[in-house]
């Protein structure tokens, strides 16, 4: 669904999809994951009305296991405020959780302890069940942009080589606003520092 086209003009007007709108026997099937998206509403462009899936708890386990996959998937996040929510939403998804108690992160004090707990629950399935996707939060300090990026790319290095992580594995980092505010919210330079760390990451086949 990110990746197709979604066209301009009428073509990108969509409805507005909530779980007090749909029938309630396809309501009573939804899991954790699904109602929870439903109740906060989604908006579906008529285009992909047939297509658009909101998946399951169960179905995003499946899509990101390396066993039931039968290949080496590993994802890691790394970075900033931004990439902490991510992965304690993937978190909540993929534990079928609301890990903060649905209760709004303010402050950088409450996230770290909602990420510490994520972190837990996520490692904790693991151990107990093989199927159990491979996601982790790393490099934080190293990767958070507040140092040079060359640096977050050392901790990237030695993660990947301390827990023989392959080509496959895929690194998401996000680390443009604490860039941005770095180089003195000079544009040019942050785009260029961030280009330097993709180069040197591509170098490195990630």
């Amino acid at each position: 669904y990110p990746h197709k086209t979604l066209g301009s003009g009428d073509s990108i007007q969509c409805k507005w999809e909530t779980i007090h709108n749909r029938n309630t026997s396809s309501s009573s099937l939804l899991d954790f994951t699904q109602r929870n998206a439903y109740t906060q509403g989604v908006c579906i462009p008529p285009t992909l009305s047939a297509s658009l899936h909101i998946f399951s708890s169960d179905e995003a386990i499946q899509c990101l296991s390396s066993e039931i996959q039968q290949r080496d998937i590993r994802v890691i996040l790394s970075g900033d405020s931004y990439m902490k929510q991510l992965y304690i939403g993937l978190a909540d998804i993929l534990l079928s959780k609301h890990i903060s108690d649905d209760k709004e992160m303010k402050d950088n004090v409450q996230r770290s302890k909602i990420l510490a707990n994520a972190q837990y629950w996520m490692n904790k399935c693991r151990e107990i069940n093989a199927t159990f996707p491979y996601v982790q939060y790393q490099c934080e300090e190293d990767c958070y942009g507040k140092k040079a990026l060359d640096i977050c790319s050392q901790c990237i290095n030695s993660f990947s080589r301390n827990n023989s992580l392959g080509d496959d594995a895929v690194w998401v980092v996000g680390v443009g606003i604490h860039t941005y505010a770095r180089v003195k919210k000079q544009v040019d330079v942050a785009i260029q520092h961030i280009q330097q760390f993709l180069d040197t990451e591509g170098e490195h086949k990630r």
